[in-house]
């Protein structure tokens, strides 16, 4: 339900447990357990799913469900913060690829949130992949109508690194991002077509890009058919956990004792250890 294994969850359950005070001897008893409401808050977090769903599952109210998530969200973004922030720059100490999409919002009526180019409301986020198709940090969001040039120019939530040696590129985006400095594909000229070495050029980008369109597909699809309902300033804050929780899921994050942070790529291997 929350894509995260049991010993994930456990250790979740561990840290959280060690800052909160759950079961306090005086007072109202909490309406579930500590292990319960984190299950409860993930599960929510993954699915988008609507406060009363929640609260008919784990047997509790709506507004239970709306004071967990406000308590725990912080908490867990706190928690893995520091390990996706390592993560990140480990993985830009090498080339990126930068992609963007639009999260959905309910909130249609609010001015500036609908993009005349996907036509929908919602909010603008950058990803940033490795080249091996794994999401290693989200941007800032903005204003769906937004592009992603603007986005991208005006703030990012972690600086991309410096570029690589020999004067090499640090990101690589689509036609999208021309002007702010990442590698991006030839346009076509007015009234010219491509030369020979451009359109290799553009073959080579479009392939290595196509990693990033893998990486944030599961995202792309779960934002695009269910709408963000809670407040938008709310949204970085979220946006932030459900990423963190979601490196988490797929073994980017790993916490052992000390608290070392491992960067895993596909296979299990060990790539970096901070």
């Amino acid at each position: 339900m929350t894509g995260l294994s049991r010993e994930q969850l456990d250790r979740l359950y561990t840290e959280l447990d060690l800052i909160l005070d759950w079961q306090a001897s005086l007072g109202r008893p909490k309406a579930v357990p500590l292990y319960t409401a984190l299950v409860m808050v993930l599960l929510k977090l993954r699915h988008n799913l609507p406060e009363d769903v929640c609260a008919q599952v784990f047997g509790c109210g709506t507004v239970t469900v709306r004071r967990y998530q406000e308590q725990h969200e912080p908490l867990i973004d706190a928690i893995l913060d520091e390990c996706a922030t390592r993560v990140s720059a480990q993985a830009r100490s090498q080339a990126v690829l930068v992609d963007g999409f639009i999260a959905r919002s309910a909130r249609a009526d609010t001015i500036g949130l609908f993009s005349d180019k996907k036509h929908l409301s919602g909010q603008n986020v950058q990803a940033v992949a490795t080249l091996t198709g794994r999401v290693v940090d989200v941007g800032h969001p903005y204003p769906g109508a937004r592009r992603q040039q603007g986005v991208h120019r005006f703030r990012y939530r972690r600086p991309l690194g410096q570029p690589l040696p020999p004067d090499g590129p640090s990101a690589i985006g689509d036609m999208g991002y021309q002007g702010t400095g990442l590698t991006t594909p030839y346009k076509r000229p007015p009234g010219q077509g491509l030369t020979e070495v451009c359109r290799a050029c553009n073959t080579t980008i479009h392939r290595t890009r196509a990693a990033v369109e893998r990486a944030i597909a599961p995202r792309t699809g779960r934002s695009s058919t269910t709408d963000y309902r809670r407040f938008l300033h709310d949204f970085p804050r979220v946006l932030r956990t459900c990423h963190e929780a979601e490196d988490l899921s797929v073994g980017l994050l790993v916490r052992q004792p000390p608290f070392e942070i491992l960067l895993v790529e596909r296979g299990g291997r060990e790539a970096a250890t901070a």
